[in-house]
């Protein structure tokens, strides 16, 4: 039988991806599956893309191990990377396809498209050569124009407002930052707030100077939000643990067969182990978020406010492949203080498991805490207070927040999730930028006295609606949803100043936010929560 060359590339891939050596592996079944790649290569009917066979094959059997245990191509491996590392190599300017033109929204502070010239409103009409205008271009076809080496120059054709001319811009690529952090204010109360999205490399640097800033004089009071924080480096969560613990405090304890048990301790005293913190998590919260917020209720240090988190007690290790793609592979369990591990189950498969935290909306325990099933023999304590908590399933808070689905009508989540209230809100203040900049010199002053017209209502909704009758009921569920409004103006803040204005916005109605704020105010509270017997029993 002729051999094909190809084939034996691809086995020392296999065996490689799962570090085990020929000895290791029974090698009738290395045989067998050589066999298959090779008879499919020399008889099947159809020509074959070796490299996708093995990348499905990869793929199937990692998804046989865990839900955890994933594949990524190089090319996925470099957008994760991005956020992980804290930095990427880019022009630094954000913004939306608009009527098949890239409208401009922002530009990094200090990076290479402002120090260009390059401004918010400028609409990108071509790159280098070619004409992006009107050609139904996508945001793959914008990176792969923009993006480049670091200290390579790409030049832009802009059409500014007011001008009417093509304006040609030559930019610079360099290092754009990656911010983990989405917001950090302080309140009229007192208390600060910090909105942290992941747990990168930059995370820690960002914190501190986040604190260092509102964290003065006698401002001893934190809400560090966790909402949505999917996670990322398990070190960096015990380092952010460091800053709100003693020294050789236990954050985290990891086991697995194949590797040594290990226990992670605090290195020093923290900066803020005496700062009062409220820890805000939902069902979107996990990984390196658990491993803190587990930590701080372990240790009765903070209270937790939110819904039960994601539920994932699983440590990976990326582990780099010949080509450059990754493969995620779970090497460990980790434990909080008091023992537990918060893995849920993935006994019926990754799709059930995928869909797990859809299936809390459809049996009722994002609306109601008794829809929540707990496990006894899951059953631990924390270690200082004695309160009852339980492993398996996440991190259940201390004081539970449902969701209230009636806040945002279906018809306003719907144009939210297409994009189009975003459209036109970029497009209402690209038209009145200038305006509202001279009006409310500042966002204090825009907070305290913007209020959205009832002309920008109907404005908005012509944009969104042909129909005159849906117009007319969305005008009318618009007119009198107060939350709404307020989500239309922290939309507009968000364009003109940053995230971090959007959330101090929407935070003013955001229940989680204002309990934890209410719980902050009141130190015989705070104490009471911390005293309760019984992690996520404690009523006002």
């Amino acid at each position: 039988m002729r051999r094909n060359k190809k084939i034996i590339p691809l086995i020392i891939i296999f065996l490689i991806i799962f570090n085990l050596s020929q000895a290791q592996v029974d090698q009738e079944q290395i045989y067998k599956f050589n066999q298959v790649i090779e008879n499919i290569s020399n008889y099947y009917v159809d020509s074959v893309n070796n490299a996708k066979l093995i990348e499905n094959a990869i793929i199937s059997t990692l998804k046989e191990l865990d839900p955890h245990s994933v594949y990524f191509s190089k090319e996925k491996v470099e957008e994760i990377n991005r956020g992980l590392i804290g930095s990427f190599v880019g022009v630094g300017l954000t913004y939306d396809i608009i009527n098949d033109t890239i409208l401009v929204l922002s530009t990094v502070k200090d990076g290479p498209s402002e120090q260009a010239g390059l401004k918010p409103g400028d609409r990108i009409i071509k790159v280098e050569n070619e004409i992006i205008a009107g050609t139904s271009i996508t945001d793959d076809k914008i990176k792969d124009l923009l993006t480049g080496e670091k200290g390579t120059d790409v030049t832009i054709f802009i059409n500014r407002k007011k001008t009417g001319k093509l304006k040609k811009i030559k930019i610079t690529r360099g290092d754009i930052p990656v911010k983990s952090i989405d917001a950090a204010y302080l309140t009229d109360e007192g208390v600060a707030y910090i909105r942290l999205n992941r747990f990168s490399a930059t995370t820690i640097k960002e914190f501190n100077k986040a604190t260092d800033t509102l964290m003065t004089g006698n401002t001893n009071k934190l809400v560090l939000d966790l909402r949505n924080n999917s996670g990322g480096y398990l070190f960096v969560s015990v380092k952010l643990l460091e800053l709100f613990l003693n020294k050789n405090t236990v954050v985290l304890s990891t086991k697995g067969i194949h590797q040594s048990d290990k226990e992670y301790k605090t290195q020093k005293t923290g900066k803020y182990r005496n700062t009062e913190i409220v820890v805000l998590i939902n069902e979107r919260s996990a990984s390196a978020s658990e491993i803190f917020s587990g930590a701080i209720q372990d240790w009765d240090r903070g209270i937790i406010i939110g819904r039960r988190s994601f539920g994932k007690g699983l440590v990976q290790k990326p582990i780099y492949l010949i080509d450059g793609s990754m493969m995620r592979l779970t090497i460990a369990k980790y434990y909080t203080p008091s023992g537990r591990n918060i893995q849920k189950s993935y006994k019926e498969g990754v799709d059930e498991y995928n869909n797990e935290v859809k299936d809390r909306l459809i049996n009722g325990e994002l609306m109601h805490k008794d829809s929540i099933k707990y496990i006894d023999s899951l059953k631990f304590y924390t270690l200082n207070n004695k309160r009852m908590i339980y492993g398996g399933g996440g991190i259940m808070p201390d004081i539970y927040i449902p969701v209230d689905t009636l806040k945002y009508p279906c018809f306003f989540r719907e144009t939210i999730k297409n994009g189009k209230i975003n459209e036109y809100i970029h497009l209402y203040v690209d038209d009145n930028r200038e305006e509202l900049y001279s009006e409310y010199v500042n966002f204090k002053k825009f907070n305290e006295y913007y209020k959205v017209s009832d002309k920008e209502i109907y404005d908005m909704a012509t944009y969104l609606y042909n129909d005159d009758e849906k117009k007319e009921e969305y005008v009318e569920n618009l007119l009198k949803n107060e939350l709404i409004l307020l989500q239309i103006k922290a939309l507009i803040a968000n364009d003109l100043w940053g995230e971090s204005e959007y959330y101090e916005i929407i935070n003013t109605k955001d229940e989680i936010f204002l309990k934890a704020v209410e719980i902050l105010r009141n130190k015989k509270k705070y104490s009471d929560i911390l005293l309760n017997d019984i992690v996520g029993d404690y009523q006002d």
